[in-house]
């Protein structure tokens, strides 16, 4: 409801409490009684003073259609795609949003740029728009044998939070409003006719596609990096194995959370 429409409304109901009051008021008239010592003259009958004709005024609200749609506020003009970071961390803040681990100085075309390497399986971290963990990665060995020590499953603890306490109706507000920037920035890659919402939702899909394993992950050592020693493992895509590192726990409250997007994004 608009706020001339509340504003009506309320004059409408001081004018009927006022007329409510009014016609409370009584109406007979007031007659002195004078003594005199005169002979009394003939009494002239007093005749009923005739009955007030009262108007009925329509309460305001009658009149109106409420049903009629108040008025779109105009929107605000969206920035240039250069000067776009700037706007959307402002209205995150806005909407009471955390955006301490966002890192990128051209959010949006990092985003694009993010989404369009996860869809293909791959992570480009110079093209990450969120600060990976501080904490080193540790291994256990046991009988000649290394795993993935539980406790590097903590580093990714505060990223976790910080992305399922993202409220989903604010992120897709703005997903929606920055869609034009975003296909701007998908041109720019080479996909010009490519929709944000599918690009977004195949890179979800790939995550999501990521195996549940328990907390105990064997690695095999060459020297230069660790390599899962499951092949299973080891051939998937780099986006489901990073996921890996996570831990079970986290993987599975950012896929719960992945899905909440998911369905936002098909309605």
């Amino acid at each position: 409801m608009s706020l001339i429409v509340v504003l009506t409304l309320a004059v409408a109901v001081i004018l009927w409490f006022m007329y409510e009051n009014q016609s409370q008021t009584p109406s007979q008239p007031v007659i002195d009684v004078v003594e005199s010592h005169e002979t009394a003259e003939p009494e002239v009958p007093v005749e009923e003073p005739a009955p007030l004709v009262q108007e009925v005024i329509p309460p305001v609200a009658d009149t109106l259609d409420l049903d009629e749609p108040a008025p779109a506020e105009p929107e605000v003009p969206l920035p240039s795609l250069n000067e776009s970071t700037a706007a959307v961390l402002q209205e995150l803040v806005e909407a009471e949003q955390t955006v301490t681990p966002l890192q990128s100085e051209q959010l949006i075309r990092d985003a694009v740029v993010f989404m369009d390497n996860l869809r293909q399986g791959q992570v480009i971290r110079e093209k990450s728009v969120i600060a990976g963990p501080t904490a080193a990665f540790r291994v256990l060995e046991q009988n000649s044998n290394v795993y993935i020590d539980p406790r590097s499953y903590d580093r990714y603890n505060t990223i976790v939070d910080w992305f399922v306490s993202l409220d989903t109706e604010v992120i897709m507000q703005l997903f929606e409003r920055y869609q034009p920037l975003m296909r701007e920035a998908l041109a720019e890659i080479g996909y010009p006719d490519e929709e944000p919402t599918q690009v977004l939702l195949e890179a979800i899909e790939v995550l999501m596609q990521t195996p549940a394993v328990g907390t105990v992950i064997e690695l095999n050592d060459d020297s230069v990096m660790y390599r899962y020693a499951d092949p299973a493992l080891e051939a998937l895509p780099a986006a489901q194995k990073q996921m890996l590192r996570m831990g079970p726990d986290n993987i599975r409250r950012v896929k719960l959370k992945l899905t909440t997007i998911q369905e936002a994004l098909k309605k």
